[in-house]
């Protein structure tokens, strides 16, 4: 949820040609970092789990081939969908649920893998349960159990591309991962020339389940904190939905702020979780430099 990667190519020429460490106090899945030339990477997200993911497939990123080999062969076991290899949904299944056939198919298979997990904490068993899960989420309830419902999704041949990719590149870089607040994380650096900053916070007008952390105080932190960064000329980019027309929300606090920097329009397409139809929204990129 809250992936760059269909406006990278709109994002990343905003981007400083020459970047010594590139640092991501909220890297989420990774998407943008992945796709940025640096010396070095310096990561965050308060999420523990997320950042476990992140180092298990860093590990498994030495030996691709055992890792596709053992998770292969873990989602045989559990009997769920797998079209890389071979389409094995019913024809029937098909034609009684044209929309949801993967979750009709795959509910049984991930509920026990659910369950499972939520007794041994097996990462691997994780990363299944994130690509097969409901919009890709992490989700847990207030006893750390993973608690999100199928989702009707399979583990698809982009589901293999991406990885192959994420593999490649983590190969090729020199990462560091860190699991602070994002305040912390930022506090916690020391600043060098070239040096720079992308943020991608939870948007404060969205309701999204990563951004029930976020709120009017975090909002303001952060920007302040910005302010501090740009006088100690530490250059940062920063993206943010500014507005959401459809439900008749605006942020009018980060819209008052950006207007003393550079402010660069991003066409993005927000889908409604109700209906799947595109949301019209206003998101943007600011920059400091």
């Amino acid at each position: 949820m809250g992936d760059k990667y269909k406006i990278l190519s709109q994002i990343l020429p905003y981007f400083p040609d020459n970047i010594n460490t590139y640092l991501e106090p909220f890297v989420g899945g990774g998407s943008v970092f992945l796709n940025v030339q640096a010396k070095r990477f310096i990561l965050n997200d308060i999420d523990t789990n997320l950042i476990k993911l992140h180092n298990y497939l860093c590990t498994c990123s030495q030996s691709p081939e055992i890792f596709f080999e053992q998770i292969t062969a873990r989602i045989m076991d559990l009997g769920l969908s797998h079209s890389f290899i071979k389409d094995i949904i019913p024809e029937n299944l098909k034609i009684q649920y044209p929309k949801t056939y993967y979750a009709k198919f795959n509910k049984e298979g991930y509920n026990k893998l659910r369950e499972e997990y939520n007794q041994n904490n097996n990462l691997q068993d994780l990363y299944i349960l994130l690509i097969y899960g409901f919009n890709r989420m992490l989700r847990f309830n207030s006893k750390g159990n993973f608690n999100l419902p199928v989702g009707n999704v399979d583990f698809n041949k982009n589901v293999i591309d991406a990885l192959k990719m994420y593999f490649t590149n983590v190969r090729l870089k020199t990462i560091h991962f860190k699991n602070h607040d994002y305040k912390k994380f930022i506090n916690s650096l020391t600043y060098k020339e070239n040096d720079f900053i992308y943020l991608d916070p939870p948007y404060l007008i969205t309701f999204s389940e990563y951004n029930k952390l976020w709120s009017l105080d975090k909002e303001n932190e952060l920007l302040d904190l910005l302010d501090k960064l740009n006088k100690n000329k530490v250059k940062w980019a920063i993206s943010n939905l500014v507005a959401d027309y459809n439900k008749n929300t605006h942020n009018k606090i980060f819209d008052n702020w950006m207007q003393k920097y550079n402010v660069h329009e991003i066409n993005s397409y927000y889908i409604s979780f109700n209906n799947n139809k595109v949301r019209p929204t206003r998101e943007v990129l600011v920059t400091n430099y």
